[in-house]
């Protein structure tokens, strides 16, 4: 993994969760996307040491979202409505399997931890701080612990990521917690019947590019034993 000693300074993009594929592609690439406000071509035209890196990582997080490995919050593509000369861009969303349109690198948003994840399992190589030196103060008098100085005093590790990772997440986990949230959250243990169907987890699940085999997966942690085969019902019509 390349280490660059010059840097910019990074911090104020530690709290930001979410990302859309041009951000992702330059912080990896340890380029601030606030610097450049045309993003990836920005990067190209003024012919950045690290530009190709930074095109590069965006198409390879195309590729994963495509092959189902990164899975994205909200996937956009752009077409333009109207002719030549009065027309403009238009954003909608597609399925990440939809090979028939371009996945827009400015539109469609990733999260953080779905983002270290995919760098984690691909061994996505990226730029990398520096490991802060130990500088030590030399006297004739016998060296102790105050002599020695530590230029940033907390634990660093060899590798010091740029956008460091909070806690463990992956692709299935996120349909997880997508599912309680939108499908299993208003369950009543109550009431049997406001639980989600099977057929209406997978569909779901499918709906936001989780394969087959995931979604099913996916309904069968998140069912209680029993339930299996019980989920809200349609309501018949009084006639």
């Amino acid at each position: 993994m390349p280490v660059v000693e010059n840097l910019p300074d990074l911090s104020h993009w530690k709290t930001v969760q979410e990302f859309s594929i041009t951000q992702a592609a330059l912080l990896l690439a340890g380029i601030d996307p606030y610097d450049y406000a045309n993003g990836l071509e920005g990067v190209r035209s003024t012919r950045h040491e690290r530009w190709k890196m930074a095109w590069g990582i965006s198409e390879g997080i195309i590729s994963a979202i495509r092959r189902g490995v990164l899975t994205p919050v909200q996937c956009l593509s752009v077409r333009w409505i109207g002719d030549e000369w009065n027309g403009c861009e238009e954003f909608y969303e597609i399925k990440p399997t939809d090979r028939k349109s371009d996945i827009s690198k400015d539109k469609t948003i990733i999260t953080r931890d779905s983002l270290f994840m995919w760098v984690e399992n691909e061994r996505v190589d990226f730029v990398r701080k520096p490991s802060p030196d130990k500088i030590i103060s030399f006297s004739c008098e016998t060296i102790s612990d105050q002599n020695v100085i530590d230029v940033v005093p907390e634990k660093n590790d060899v590798g010091i990521l740029l956008l460091p990772k909070y806690e463990h997440q992956s692709e299935g986990l996120e349909f997880v917690q997508d599912a309680i949230k939108e499908l299993w959250s208003t369950y009543d243990e109550d009431d049997p019947q406001t639980a989600p169907t099977k057929k209406e987890v997978i569909d779901y699940l499918t709906e936001r590019g989780a394969g087959k085999n995931m979604a099913e997966a996916v309904n069968l942690v998140l069912r209680p034993s029993c339930l299996q085969g019980i989920g809200r019902r349609i309501k018949k019509s009084k006639g």
